[in-house]
Formats: C-alpha cells, structure tokens, sequence
C-alpha cells in the first residue's frame, strides 16, 4: 500500500500531524515504539498543556492515540530504519515491514538515536545493521556482535543464535533469557573496525564484576548488530541536513529534502508538548500543499 504521509514517530508531533493528515483525507501511517516506551509516558504530571490540566503523559498519549485512530490513522509499532528516496515516492524499511509513502514526517524525538560509536556510521550496510531479523540471514554461519541497547535485544539475539556459528552479546546490564550459547560481555561497545569489505572486529571495554577494573577485549566479527530503541535521523537519510544535532527545518517545517519534512524535538529546543502538536499541524499543512 502506498501512503500519503509516514509519520516516523509516536508521539505529540505525530500524533498531531496524523490527525490533521486525516482531517486533510490523506492516508496515514504512524510507524512508532508502544506508547508506553514514549519518553513522555513516564512524565507523572503534565500541566502546561492546554485544554489537559493535570494529566499523566501516559494519559495524553493514550488519548491522542485514541483520536489518530479513530480518525483512521494506521499504527504500526516497529523500528524504522531507513529511508530511501525513489522517484516519486520515499521507501521506508522498518523493523516489521517495508512500507512506501508519498511523502515522509519525522517526528523521532531528540534521543531516538542515541550517541554513534567510532565506524557506525563507516560501516553502516557493509556489516554494521540495526535489526537483527531483517538483515540476520546474511550472517548465517558467521560471527557475530549484538549491542543490546533496547528491551527486543535479547530476543534478536536469540534468534542469530539459531543461524549464527558465534553470537557475542554485550550490554551494560545482560537481560534475562538469553540464549546459552550466547556469550555475554558485561559492558560496552567502544568501536568497529574493518577494512575495505567492511566489519572485521569489535573493540568493547568489558567489566564483568561491578568492582573490578574494566578490560578491553578486541572481538573479530563478520557483522555488528546496534538495537537501540530507535534509529538516528541522519542515520536513516545520510543526505538530511542537521544543525547542533538536530534536524534543521524552515518555519514551514520542510527539511532540505522534497518531500521529507519534520516536527517536534527532534528540530530542536523548545522541547514542549504545544510545541511539539503545533509542529506536527504545520508540517502537515506542507505535505499536504506539497503533494498538491
């Protein structure tokens, strides 16, 4: 199915902009983490947004939630991971499915990415991946490194468990469940290094026991799979245009990319919820004149 609008990002920028897209009759596609992983669902007291004295975060997202979808707007809970532009439209690969719209609207939040590591970004696509069931069947028989940044870590890791000759697993804290042929490292990924076919070793700095001095390991590795709840902007689209980190955008919220556009934290301070759903209306508004 091809859509109007992909909105990359659950909360009140796109769940602003899915419905004003759906007031517009523009099909809509929410790809986001549950409402429950929202940075604002752990907020216990909303106040300063109109209309809402006194909420929960978690309460306004449910309702925003409940009017996008009444409204007709489709939800897909999963990962984007990348966005490629084609000829009249844009092809977004998520962690479920791979979906096409006409236009794009990111609206990730100011962390979604988290910080890169030294040769993420150098060896993106040539053994660096960020989901582990989409890109898992072309390390089978290999080793390789999985960096459980996410709560779905561990269940990717199993499943490259299964293909996998090696699966190395490093974590800050090592999840429950993992499957016994996994080895774990307790601690961090510090770098990814390669040569000129792509990814041939890890360097992660290990401390196993809470007191002991932290050590660094050198892992030889085919593939490294980085599972953070979400993806960089920069990282989905290379060509997207950033300033201080974040997205850059002109008052009508188009980034230097037609068709693609942006709203919420994830453009910049002020990192507010009014902000955030006035972004979302106007950055519709845009793709709507845009797609004309």
């Amino acid at each position: 199915m091809l859509y109007d609008i992909v909105i990359i990002g659950g909360g009140p920028a796109g769940l602003s902009a899915a419905i004003t897209a759906r007031a517009r009759n523009k099909r809509t596609l929410i790809v986001s983490n549950p409402k429950e992983k929202n940075p604002l669902a752990s907020s216990l007291l909303v106040e300063n947004y109109p209309g809402m004295k006194a909420v929960t975060g978690l309460h306004l997202l449910k309702t925003m939630h409940t009017q996008a979808e009444e409204l007709g707007a489709e939800i897909l809970e999963a990962r984007a991971l990348s966005i490629v532009p084609l000829q009249d439209r844009f092809m977004v690969t998520t962690s479920k499915d791979v979906i096409e719209g006409r236009t794009i609207l990111i609206a990730c939040g100011a962390s979604s990415g988290g910080k890169s590591f030294e040769g993420e970004a150098e060896y993106l696509g040539r053994g660096v991946s960020y989901c582990a069931t989409c890109d898992g069947m072309l390390y089978r028989s290999a080793t390789v490194l999985i960096v459980g940044l996410s709560d779905e870590a561990a269940e990717e890791a199993n499943f490259m468990a299964e293909i996998c000759e090696t699966v190395h697993f490093v974590a800050s804290k090592i999840p429950e469940g993992l499957d016994e042929r996994i080895q774990k490292h307790s601690g961090r990924l510090l770098s990814i290094k390669g040569n000129a076919l792509g990814v041939t070793s890890a360097i992660v700095s290990e401390r196993p026991y809470r007191s002991a001095e932290p050590t660094t390991t050198n892992l030889d590795v085919n593939g490294i799979f980085i599972l953070r709840p979400g993806v960089a902007p920069t990282n989905m689209l290379s060509t997207l245009e950033t300033e201080e980190g974040f997205i850059k955008v002109d008052s009508n919220m188009h980034t230097n990319i037609e068709g693609v556009f942006a709203a919420g934290d994830c453009t910049g301070k002020p990192m507010q919820v009014a902000k955030a759903v006035g972004q979302g209306q106007i950055a519709v508004f845009s793709a709507v004149a845009y797609l004309g």
